[in-house]
């Protein structure tokens, strides 16, 4: 019914057209690459893909110099940096009201929070100005800082007040209205 037949050919190997396309690094070039160019979000029309064909860039690019591995973590984001190597040119977003300068301000800020793992946004202002909001250089300072308070720690002295005595009796026993009368 079925013929036999002894097939020792092996499959094809694959071509070299089917391996994926390597992008330029930076560095690659040998030349001083470009500055990045700033993009503030649109959450309601911006994605990678979206982005990627208005500033023809590959999207791989715009992943991994905003070290994103998914394209849903773009909704978390308010701005994204454009590789300088790839695009030369303006934004193609609309300025924010307050201006690029002060979102790179307020972008700082909330990295340094979370870097020192801080949620009072006064404390982060207060180290990010001393350090003329150098990141690397206010962070490093607020360690400091704590590594000092734990090898100093307050010690209480005998003035002050001191915590309420919890052994005083009431002098009812009844809980409620009638019991405070």
């Amino acid at each position: 019914m079925f013929a036999t037949s002894t097939h020792t050919e092996e499959p094809p190997a694959y071509s070299s057209l089917d391996a994926p396309q390597k992008y330029i690094e930076k560095g690659d070039h040998g030349k001083e690459t470009p500055d990045d160019v700033l993009h503030f979000i649109n959450p309601t029309q911006d994605s990678i893909s979206s982005l990627a064909l208005r500033y023809s860039v590959p999207s791989v690019a715009l992943r991994k110099r905003n070290n994103l591995y998914a394209d849903h973590l773009l909704a978390a984001r308010q701005t994204l940096l454009i590789p300088g190597e790839y695009y030369q040119g303006p934004s193609l977003s609309p300025e924010p009201i307050d201006g690029e300068a002060e979102e790179m301000r307020k972008a700082k800020i909330r990295r340094w929070m979370i870097t020192c793992r801080v949620s009072d946004y006064d404390i982060a202002l207060l180290y990010l100005d001393q350090a003329h909001y150098d990141i690397d250089s206010a962070v490093e300072t607020y360690l400091s800082d704590e590594k000092w308070e734990r090898e100093h720690p307050l010690t209480s002295s005998s003035k002050g007040k001191s915590a309420p005595n919890r052994s005083r009796r009431k002098f009812g026993t009844q809980t409620g209205l009638s019991g405070q009368l």
